[in-house]
């Protein structure tokens, strides 16, 4: 006996007992696949089988967990975790994202990060190696170029099931790649952010990862994988800063008499650090402009009370943060990068794109710019009085390496991808 629910029937009496949903009451037409709902009983049909019931209650889990997505090369997938992140408002959902493999042909394989809050949906993360990357597919061009990425792919889609602890059938779905989708780095991006202004509401997020798979995969791959940590939203940290000025000069001119608020990606506390994110309010809605902003020094041992930061791009993005000159010391920029190697390979070997450890160790350049060039001098100290050892250092920066002499970065830069 066919029972009918909307516009579908099934196979039995009960939705729980059904095999699978049908457009018709002959049962000759079997419905589209995808998660169907009926007094709050929840099962997900694939190849017009229809899956486990499951209910509301276990739909989405709860916030503050980790989620780790094995991908393997031969199966093209999509990953949703539903996860309750409560109502509260004026809050931020920081969402991350940290690629994972035990294989190192695979460190960086391309993935499609997305989320999917209050209806509206998000893209677009924060690297620790790379900072801010505005594509849907985010992953390292190395491992499989843009060109061999695009193009149309039919992806098992699979949802995390918290009552099993483990994901299930879920939807498929067919996406279509552009070369322009995919983020153009050339190493792995590591530990990854993505910021969701919680404005609204609405206390549930989705948190989606496409992991598509080319025909010219190595068959010796593994496909890389992905751990995702959904945090519950709260709002940005504050900090004290200046508006914005032209220059560190006259940034470091100004007094930090304004408030704006952080998301923290390089730095654990304190002042900003490269790549972290700054805003005007503590859901991350409005970055501040682009520009030079002054901080209170908490560098430890520096000369002057104030400290400056650069902010890049319209994403709040800072790029650089260094100490105002005071006195006879001069204005330095911070600089994150291994300890001294004492050859280019163990430069990029130590701390590598694994990812385990990040280049940790800081210390100072006397350039103008954000990142030290050819020429620049690079000290162990914020007051410029001691310069490093001779060797190689590999810059928490894109997995540059430089060379010093004399503590003078030398003309050879190189990449370690």
């Amino acid at each position: 006996m066919a029972v009918s629910f909307d516009t579908y029937y099934i196979n039995a009496q009960d939705f729980s007992d059904a095999t699978s949903i049908f457009t018709d009451a002959a049962m000759t037409n079997p419905a589209p696949d995808g998660t169907y709902q009926f007094n709050g009983v929840y099962r997900t049909m694939s190849s017009g089988d229809l899956g486990s019931p499951f209910f509301c209650a276990t739909c989405c889990a709860g916030c503050s967990s980790t989620y780790t997505y094995p991908i393997p090369s031969a199966k093209n997938q999509k990953f949703t975790v539903c996860s309750n992140i409560g109502a509260t408002t004026s809050s931020a959902i920081v969402v991350k994202f940290k690629y994972t493999s035990s294989n190192s042909q695979d460190l960086g394989f391309p993935l499609g990060l997305q989320a999917t809050y209050n209806s509206q949906e998000y893209q677009g993360i924060t690297s620790n190696r790379f900072g801010y990357l505005p594509e849907l597919y985010i992953g390292s061009t190395n491992v499989v170029p843009s060109s061999d990425l695009a193009g149309t792919y039919s992806l098992d889609g699979l949802s995390w099931l918290p009552m099993t602890s483990s994901f299930v059938d879920a939807a498929d779905e067919t996406v279509t790649i552009a070369q322009s989708d995919m983020s153009s780095i050339i190493g792995n991006p590591d530990e990854c952010y993505m910021l969701i202004p919680k404005t609204a509401i609405a206390d549930t997020v989705d948190v989606e990862v496409f992991s598509p798979r080319p025909t010219n995969v190595l068959p010796s791959s593994s496909g890389g994988g992905c751990d995702i940590t959904i945090p519950c939203p709260v709002g940005l940290s504050s900090f004290r800063t200046s508006t914005t000025q032209a220059t560190k000069i006259l940034a470091c001119g100004e007094s930090p008499d304004e408030v704006a608020y952080i998301m923290r990606v390089n730095s654990s506390s304190g002042m900003p650090r490269i790549f972290d994110r700054v805003f005007s309010d503590p859901t991350g809605l409005t970055p501040l402009a682009e520009g030079y902003y002054t901080l209170v020094n908490n560098y430890s041992g520096a000369a002057a009370r104030e400290a400056w930061m650069h902010v890049v791009g319209s994403n709040g993005v800072v790029q650089a943060v260094g100490t105002c000159a005071g006195g006879v010391y001069p204005s330095l920029t911070e600089m994150i990068s291994s300890e001294m190697r004492p050859s280019f390979i163990q430069a990029c070997t130590y701390q590598n794109q694994s990812g385990t450890n990040l280049p940790d160790q800081q210390y100072w350049h006397n350039g103008s710019g954000d990142a030290p060039v050819s020429g620049n001098t690079i000290y162990s100290d914020v007051l410029g009085a001691t310069t490093v050892p001779d060797g190689y250092y590999q810059l928490l920066r894109s997995y540059l390496v430089i060379q010093t002499i004399s503590g003078v970065v030398q003309p050879s830069i190189i990449s370690c991808s």
